[in-house]
């Protein structure tokens, strides 16, 4: 029997440039929708719908599959998927999955052929290929509509938990939003910000259809933030001691005080968290160059594109003194650190290595500046000529620089000397903000991820290369005791700027013109160390059982009713052991509810002889506490008929009270 052309196309693997059935099938099965070089168009909904009744119709007559090619091509062809039909406002608002959702700070996952990838654009890419006989437009479109309908309940409860009269104060609502620290121009949340003051009425109310249109894409991250559940739970508190902290090293003055200089007395701070929380204060809007910071950025460039293996054989990874010589190399005759001179030379050169950062020099730079944006989430970032052309007449040192790495051998093979030259002082010539530059902390912080755009910039290898390598030799001769006093990776630059991140919590950026002894800013030094120290945030700090920012602190209010509850509880139950592990750990066995009443209280009113026994004989409890209804321990045992522990209260109240 002759095999018709689609079965021989359908044996024939290697036949994959032509349009066959199963070809098909495996493109919409594997892409959602891409049928070849075609993509579906999103507005045919109610054709979509008849199509999906019409198939689900026919498997109910034949749930067995047809073989043969002209089932296939009918099944091919009546069953096309297509995306979840969306009304005019939420195709403006729709977010990607990664904006959208409060945990898109997580690292991506991995793909088939090993390399790490931005999260994907919809949430309907992401969910796993299933083996059900059932349809799988059904199925994707049941998993789709389950999700909106939670997020629509959790917009209805977040509604309940404003409205007023059956409206919500957009003021009241917004306002409550940036104190846990989400800014206005924050992109994961700026188009719900937008759309509802765009439809609030007069009064500035919005309805609850309104409200819903506007929040539901966006209500992860919102009630992520309104719930405490960012790295920083308590962020009015944290600004308040960052704050003073900040004023504190604003008031005090260098030994060296420069008179005729202006910019002395300029003095800014940027803090950004890795679940895109921003504080920034001072002149924290004045452009300021990066200078040495550009190294280690450089440097993570380099081992994204090159591989951590391949950099490190022409760079070492040692602390270098100023003290030594610059023409100077390790025993394996490479410069000791990428983040000294002759290491970011070696550093920049390989750059010219990495085909997909383009062939001319321009394109390096572009190619560099453009991942410097995009860890800043694609704010202020450019090139400042003034220093580039500054910064070039003085390159003597440099060269001489290049030429003894040159004749120690140390550059790769086909590698212009004069074009890497360039491209490292246009790298140290790139001018930032300090808001903008706690991003690319936070982006640092996170993983290579930008919290507040969900880029994934570098890979999470290179990102920990370049903090190991910050940690090492980031704060030049003052490293080893910086290290010893935050554990906090950090690179500082002549022109005041210092980059500090603390990994999984936040990235800050301070910036100052005062240097000290060391060449770092004093003022960025000095709050850093602070802050570590007040926030508990050393690596080594176990004090607190949490590692999260302020979270000792909003757990020392919570947990003093915890504690009281516990006690009580125990009181309750009769359980002394858990009373003395309580007392032993300094728990106040006085302290009350909120009615008034302590553990004596509930020990009599169960009866617990040997409760009160141990509370008023071992850890000397007031039993003359009165609580909220004027009753004393002694008044609840009678009233609740507990002779004997009524009579062992009784007879401590007549003893003499002794001092």
């Amino acid at each position: 029997m002759e095999k018709t052309p689609s079965q021989d196309t359908e044996d024939n693997p290697y036949l994959c440039f032509q349009r066959t059935p199963s070809l098909r099938r495996k493109w919409r099965k594997r892409y959602g929708g891409l049928d070849g070089n075609k993509l579906l168009e999103p507005n045919k909904e109610e054709d979509m719908r008849e199509n999906d009744l019409m198939t689900e119709a026919h498997e109910e007559r034949n749930p067995l599959p047809v073989k043969g090619a002209e089932s296939q091509d009918t099944a091919s062809s009546g069953n096309v998927p297509c995306p979840m039909p969306r009304n005019s406002f939420q195709s403006l608002s729709q977010r990607p999955a990664n904006l959208v959702s409060p945990g898109s700070t997580g690292l991506p996952s991995l793909v088939s052929n090993g390399a790490l990838k931005p999260p994907l654009p919809q949430a309907e890419q992401e969910r796993p290929v299933t083996t059900s006989p059932q349809p799988w437009l059904s199925v994707g479109r049941t998993e789709t509509t389950q999700g909106h309908s939670k997020r629509r309940a959790a917009a209805d409860v977040l509604f309940d938990s404003f409205a007023s009269d059956g409206r919500v104060g957009m003021n009241h609502f917004f306002e409550t939003v940036w104190s846990s620290g989400l800014h206005r121009s924050d992109p994961r949340i700026k188009d719900c910000y937008f759309h509802m003051r765009k439809l609030q009425d007069e009064d500035g109310t919005v309805d609850r259809n309104t409200f819903q249109r506007c929040v539901t894409g966006f209500v992860s991250l919102i009630l992520k933030a309104l719930q405490g559940r960012f790295v920083i739970p308590d962020f009015s508190t944290f600004t308040d001691e960052t704050q003073k902290l900040f004023m504190k090293c604003k008031q005090l003055s260098s030994v060296k005080q420069e008179k005729d200089s202006r910019d002395s007395a300029k003095w800014g701070v940027s803090v950004c968290t890795v679940d895109g929380q921003r504080l920034s204060l001072g002149d924290w809007a004045e452009s300021c160059v990066l200078g040495e910071v550009s190294w280690p950025l450089v440097y993570g460039i380099a081992i994204d594109q090159l591989g951590v293996d391949n950099v490190h054989r022409y760079v070492g990874v040692e602390e270098f003194s100023k003290y030594d010589s610059p023409f100077t190399l390790t025993k394996q005759g490479v410069p000791h650190s990428p983040l000294i001179e002759t290491g970011a030379i070696i550093t920049t050169s390989l750059l010219q290595l990495a085909g997909s950062l383009g062939a001319e020099e321009e394109e390096k730079y572009e190619s560099v500046l453009n991942a410097v944006k995009r860890l800043c989430n694609k704010e202020h970032a450019n090139l400042n000529c003034t220093s580039y052309q500054s910064l070039r007449k003085d390159s003597i040192r440099l060269h001489a620089l290049s030429f003894y790495l040159q004749e120690k051998k140390c550059f790769p093979e086909t590698v212009d000397i004069n074009a890497t030259l360039d491209l490292m002082l246009q790298c140290a010539s790139t001018e930032v903000t300090c808001e903008s530059g706690a991003a690319m902390a936070a982006s640092l912080a996170n993983g290579g991820l930008c919290p507040l755009s969900g880029d994934q910039v570098l890979s999470p290898s290179a990102t920990k290369s370049m903090l190991s390598m910050m940690q090492v030799a980031g704060m030049n001769d003052y490293s080893r005791i910086f290290n010893f006093k935050t554990s906090a990776p950090a690179k500082s630059s002549k022109s005041g700027v210092m980059l500090a991140v603390v990994p999984g919590v936040l990235g800050l950026l301070c910036w100052s013109p005062d240097l000290d002894s060391f060449g770092n800013c004093w003022k960025a030094v000095h709050f850093c160390e602070e802050l570590i120290s007040t926030f508990q945030l050393h690596s080594f700090d176990i004090r607190t059982p949490f590692r999260q920012v302020l979270t000792y602190r909003q757990w020392k209010a919570e947990s003093e009713g915890y504690q009281i509850m516990n006690i009580l509880l125990a009181a309750f139950k009769g359980d002394i052991q858990s009373l003395r592990r309580y007392f032993l750990s300094g728990a106040d066995v006085n302290a009350v509810d909120y009615d008034g009443r302590s553990a004596l209280h509930v020990a009599a009113s169960e009866g617990h002889s040997e409760v009160i026994r141990f509370l008023v004989e071992n850890t000397g409890t007031n039993y003359s506490l009165k609580d909220r209804w004027g009753n004393t321990p002694m008044q609840e045992a009678m009233r609740h008929s507990h002779g004997p522990a009524a009579q062992l209260l009784k007879k401590y109240e007549e003893q003499p009270v002794t001092l």
